[in-house]
Parts: structure tokens; sequence; C-alpha cells
């Protein structure tokens, strides 16, 4: 393995072009541009952060890329420009902290280049910024005239950057000190503060808790501190320990980015769809942790220093500066061993409104037009394994520059007995689903009414409002209609134009994405590779094998396991996929014992699987794991434990709790069902299969498709494979390989 960058030499060969600007994502590198476009915000950050003492060179050129954003016709900046320098209509507006920034960066470069004239610009430019913020009630947007205000909302954010760019800038501006530490003070919410208040000036519990506007609180609070307003300190160290206690991942690592106004982590559409325009998924974003590092770093510093005046409790201190290590190891884990530079995240799929349980390297139902952000059909996602500028910039600035550190897969101290894996894909079933209570001629109506061009997409329906998915095609749901319409004995119409839709959505790098031209994942890899196997498309010539065997071994980390891109974090999830994918393929990963010991490793004493070495368990990992070593043709050790606990997790309606202690889960029981038939174990023991074909009957809607809840609206045609698949497995006529291989 190459020696990776250090994260300042990433930011200064990988991210910044010749010219000193800033695109706003980028992939692994620079080869790989995911949003040119540039922002304000990415381009002060910048010039505030990477110039030294003696990169007077760096902060001219740094300093010129910034002036591009300058507005000829009004006072201050636009806010966004192409990748040619040419302002975008929407960029015409004014946020106070990102024009609050641009002033710091203003006054960074006068620092560097001995330019009293810079100086005294950024003085006059933030001076700007305060009167409007001041004339307006401290609105979150307004037009580039400064005189209509676009968003009466006042988020915390504006706030607290104003106060640290004041410090840096015109560090005696008392008054304004004194009257934003007042309207500091308007956040406050029990221990925590809330992340905005309403166009009224209300507290906006709708909006909730924030964890990047409780770091920016916090290190606003250290700057007022150091302007001697009392109480600053404490209410720093409150609202990051308010983080800690709510914010953290039960079971898993990192902190969230938000809660709602009772500091629960949850799963809020109704915020979503009628607050402030938000995915209503929660997500780890490595740019909070950062901010996160920093702040508790600065706040445990004020009880340290000598005639500091504020005592630090010894319990506080630990607390802090195990908040700043959580998160610093947070950012470790998500920065590319390989090329270097940070990933953006992690996001998760919620089991219940308020339980994570399966990793997502997406974050998905974003606002149209996220950075970094792609459509599929009516639903916005932001794949994480972007490397934003802002991520990379505020990493920099908390952490400093560093090697990235590179892990090692753990000890194979129990290597498993080989079992023989087939890999036979040439049948489905044995024989047909005896009659029952599922009406499958509805269901085959349903699921073929999701056909959509040259493939299927999640569901039927052309424009849903909500949250729910229309039938645009995509790689998940080809492979879900072309499974269930082979186990239920139907053909697949047009078997040449679905490859020709699959391979249309092979990358240059080998991977596949959703669909044509989206990033590559080992999900979408996975999904697409499969699908072309059972349909006998292994060697179509539009196929470049070689590039997808090349790209999946790519994405082995160094502990072993698998992430969904080359770099990024490894999971038994995304372990799995690419496992069952270089099966398929007749190949094999690089370094099989690395993988073997990181899926041993997510074995927990109960017999089940976490996602991650140390995880609780749940039947999601445990059939990823299992499934990942029964395809490498290993016997899954202490499968009799592993048994016995998925046993216990059947309740007397037949559906599976999917942890022990969490709820039913239709998503969960069709992978504990699963698991036991891999195991050979679904048909003895206590199971009673015939509750279980009941308990997945009554999710059957009126229009054919599934739901997760009885008497739902059916959902996508991921629910429909899960009943179908777990249906044959309940009767014992599912092909072991197909129920292995296709997931």
């Amino acid at each position: 393995m190459s020696t990776p960058h250090s994260l300042r030499t990433f930011v200064l060969e990988q991210l910044l072009d010749a010219d000193a600007r800033v695109p706003a994502v980028v992939g692994r590198d620079s080869a790989d541009v995911i949003t040119p476009d540039r922002t304000l915000r990415d381009a002060a950050l910048a010039l505030v952060v990477l110039p030294g003492p003696d990169d007077s060179d760096l902060a001219a050129r740094l300093l010129a890329a910034l002036r591009e954003f300058t507005d000829p016709e009004h006072p201050g900046f636009h806010e966004l420009l192409d990748v040619t320098g040419v302002p975008h209509p929407v960029g015409d507006v004014r946020t106070p902290s990102w024009q609050a920034l641009a002033a710091w960066a203003l006054h960074r470069a006068g620092t560097l280049l001995y330019d009293a004239a810079l100086t005294a610009e950024a003085r006059d430019h933030l001076n700007r910024v305060t009167e409007a913020v001041r004339a307006h009630s401290r609105p979150a947007r307004l037009d580039r005239s400064w005189s209509t205000v676009l968003d009466g909302a006042s988020p915390l954010e504006e706030t607290a950057v104003l106060i640290l760019a004041a410090e840096a800038v015109t560090p005696d501006h008392s008054a304004f000190f004194d009257e934003a530490a007042r309207h500091l003070e308007r956040y406050v919410h029990g221990d925590g503060v809330l992340a905005c208040l309403t166009p009224r000036g209300e507290p906006d519990t709708l909006h909730g808790h924030r964890t990047r506007a409780s770091a920016l609180a916090a290190l606003a609070w250290t700057a007022l501190h150091r302007r001697g307003h009392a109480d600053a300190a404490d209410r720093a160290r409150r609202t990051l320990l308010h983080v800690q206690a709510h914010h953290g991942h039960t079971g898993a690592r990192g902190y969230w980015d938000r809660s709602d106004a009772s500091s629960v982590v949850r799963v809020d559409p109704i915020a979503a769809l009628h607050g402030r325009p938000d995915s209503p998924f929660p997500a780890k974003l490595v740019a909070d942790h950062a901010l996160l590092v920093l702040a508790a770093r600065r706040t445990a510093a004020l009880g340290t220093g000598e005639g500091s005046g504020v005592p630090l409790d010894d319990d506080t201190a630990v607390r802090l500066k195990a908040l700043a290590a959580d998160a610093a190891a947070e950012v470790e884990r998500y920065t590319d061993v390989r090329v270097g530079g940070v990933f953006q995240g992690q996001g998760s799929w919620f089991s219940t409104p308020v339980d994570p349980t399966v990793p997502l390297a997406r974050h998905v139902m974003v606002p149209p037009r996220s950075t970094g952000s792609f459509a599929v059909g009516n639903t916005t996602y932001v794949p994480f394994h972007g490397k934003h500028a802002h991520t990379q910039l505020l990493t920099l600035w908390a952490l400093g520059d560093r090697l990235p550190s590179t892990p090692a897969a753990p000890a194979l101290a129990e290597p498993p007995e080989p079992e023989p894996f087939d890999n036979d894909l040439s049948h489905v079933t044995s024989a047909p689903l005896s009659d029952g209570p599922v009406d499958f001629a509805a269901y085959l109506r349903w699921l073929r009414s999701t056909r959509s061009g040259l493939g299927y997409g999640l569901t039927p329906y052309r424009a849903p409002l909500g949250l729910r998915s229309d039938r645009t095609a995509q790689t998940f749901s080809v492979l879900h209609v072309v499974s269930d319409l082979l186990a239920l004995g139907e053909e697949v119409p047009d078997v040449p134009g679905v490859l020709r839709g699959v391979f249309a959505t092979q990358n240059p790098d080998g991977g596949f994405g959703e669909q044509p031209s989206l990033p590559s994942e080992t999900f979408t890899t996975y999904c697409a590779v499969l699908t072309a196997v059972v349909l006998g498309g292994g060697d179509h010539p539009d196929f470049d094998r070689d590039a997808c065997v090349r790209f999946l071994k790519d994405c082995q980390r160094p502990e072993g396991g698998f992430g969904n891109a080359p770099g990024f974090p490894c999971d038994a999830w995304h372990s799995h996929l690419a496992t069952l994918t270089l099966v398929a393929l007749d190949a094999r990963p690089e370094r099989p014992d690395d993988l073997v010991a990181f899926l041993l490793a997510c074995q927990n004493p109960d017999g089940g699987y976490g996602n991650l070495p140390g995880s609780p368990s749940d039947t999601f990992a445990t059939f990823r794991v299992v499934g990942a070593l029964t395809a490498l043709g290993l016997r899954p050790p202490h499968a009799e434990r592993t048994v016995a606990w998925l046993h216990g997790l059947q309740t007397g309606a037949g559906g599976f709790r999917y942890r022990d202690d969490a709820v039913e889960s239709f998503v969960g029981s069709y992978h504990a069902i699963g698991a036991l038939y891999m195991l050979g174990a679904l048909h003895e023991g206590p199971v009673d299969t015939d509750a279980c074909v009941r308990w997945i009957a009554v999710r059957q809607s009126a229009d054919g498709g599934f739901s997760r809840t009885p008497g739902g609206p059916s959902e996508t045609t991921d629910e429909g494979f899960i009943a179908v698949q777990a249906l044959h497995m309940l009767e014992g006529k599912l092909n072991r390989s197909w129920a292995v291989m296709m997931t």
C-alpha cells in the first residue's frame, strides 16, 4: 500500500486547483470531481485555515480566488460560482455566517501579507454584516442588497460564526459581543441549545438540537468567556455534555447530527417535510465531529489555565476529554488510509424511528440541490464517500495536519472449518409455494407495474406524495424484481433490455451506480452484478468484469473488511455484499484471511453478530456474516449458539425481533429466517413456521404489494422480495445457494 497524503497535502494537491480555487466536492481525488461549483464558504475557510505564517504565496493565491466572488453591484460577495467562475443566480444572496467568514478570510490575508488596507476592508465588511443582522433581527438569509429578508428564521450557527469572526477581526467590538451574548442565551434549552429560532423569535422546537450548532455555540461561548462574559464557560460545557449524553450512537461510535426538542435521536418526517427542509434521517457527519474536537478542547482549556477563574471539576474534565477523543477517533475512522482526505460521514436505516440498525453510506431524502447530491426519481441522496471541501478544511482546522493511521486486521484466533459451497444459481426453487393466505396473483400485478424503461423501480407509482419512492428504474429494485419473478416461476420480460440497462450503470472505475453516471458503490455493484449473473449476462460484452473485480478488491480496508467504496470504513454489511459479488464473479478477496478475521471479530458471546466488532448482535449483521462465511466455503463457528440466539428472537405472533431488546421487524425477520435457513436450522427446534407465514401474509397491502406493518400502504419491491424469499424458505423450497447469494 502506498503512503497516503497528509490531510494538508491532500487539500493542496487534490482539492485546490492551480489557481487555488476550491471545488465543493471531490471523490477519491482530483481526478473525480463530483461538484465543481465553488462556494464562498469553502473559499473563505481555505484562506482562514490553510496558509501558515510563511505561506504568503499561498495566501495571495487564495485571496485571488476569494476575490472572484466579489459582487461588483452590491456590497459583499456572491455565494456560489460555477466551475468557470460565473456567478449562479441562486448565489445572489447574503448569508451572514458566510459573509462573516469572508471578512475573517480578508483579515487573515491582510495579516499574512502585511496589508493594512486588507485588514481595514475586513473590518468594514464585518461591520456591514453585523449592522444588517441587527437591523433585520438576525435572519438566516438576506437578498444581495442587504435590504430584504429571504429567510426570517434565526439559526444559532449564524450568531456563533459572527462571534468567532468578530473575535478574529475586531476584538475590541465590545458592544457587539454584549448583544450577541444576550442573543445566544435565547437558544438555551435545558442543558443544551436549540439550533434555531422561528421568524417570530421563538424557540424552534420542531428543528430541535443540532450537533454542529452546539459545537459552534460552545466555541462562541469560549470566545465570550475570553471577553469576560460571566457563565460563558459553564454554558459551553453544558452544551457539549448535552451532545455527549444524547447524540451518541448506542452500541456503535460517534455522534448523530441531531436530536429532537426532547433530546431524542429519531427519524422525523414531520420536521423534515414541514419544518426547515432537511432529510428525515439523522446522520453522523465528520465535519460535526471536527467541530466537536475543537470545541471540547477549547472548552476544557478554559478551566486549566492559571488565573482562568473557571474551576473545572474532575468529572467534567474527564468527560470533555473523552468527547474530544471520541470525536477525533471518528474523524480518523472516516479518513481515507490510501489516498488521504476525509469522507463526509455515515448514515443509517432505522428499524424504528429511534433505532439505527443498518449502515447506509448515503444521506437519503435530502433537500433537492444539496451539495454533492444526486436524484433518483423523486428521491435525492448524498453519497457519504464524497470528500466535501468544508469537511477537509474543518478537520484540518480542528486536528491539524497529520498522516492517517493504518489500522490492522484482528488476529484470526480460531479459523473456521471448511464447508464447500456450490454457488449453483441455475435454479431458484424446488417446487411452487403452497396455496396459502398470500395473493400472489395480486402481488405479480403490482410487481410487473414497477416496470420502467429497461429496468424496474421501487414502486409502481409515478409521482407519489410524502416520503414514498416512485417507479424510476434503479439497480437495487431491478435485482429484487428479477429475483421474485424467477422465484415465482415467471419469465423476466426482455432480458437483453434489462441487461443493457444494468450494464449502462457501470462506471470507468469498474463499479456500478444506482443509475448511469451515478457514483460506484459496493452496494449497487452487488445489485447489478447479481442481476446480470442470474440472467446469464456474466460474459456480456458490455460488462467489464476485470475492472469490476478491481473496484471491489480496492474496497477492502486494512482491517480486512470491505467498505461501500474504496477507502470508506468497513462493516459486516458491505463486507458481505463485496464477498458475494466476488464469489459470483469467480474471484476472491486479496486478503481472505483478514476478511474472515474481521467477520469473526463481529461475533458476540451470545452467538449473534454485530455490524462492527463490539457492536450488539442483530439479525441483520448475523445474516450478513453467516452468508459471507458460507459463500467463502466456511462453516460459521459456534453455529449452535447462533442458532439458539436466533430461535430466541421469534415472538408468539410469528415474527422475529431483530435484537434481544427490540421489537418485531419485517426486514429483521427476513434476516433471521435467512440466517437459520443457511445454517440448516430453520426447520429444527422451536421455530413456528406456520405462525411466521401468517405474520408475513397480514402485511400484504390492498394493492398487492407488501408493507412492514399490517394494514399499511404498500412500500417497495424490497418488502415484496422479503415476503417472497422468506415464504419459500419457510416451506423449505428455496435453493440454498440462492438464499446465500440473493439478498
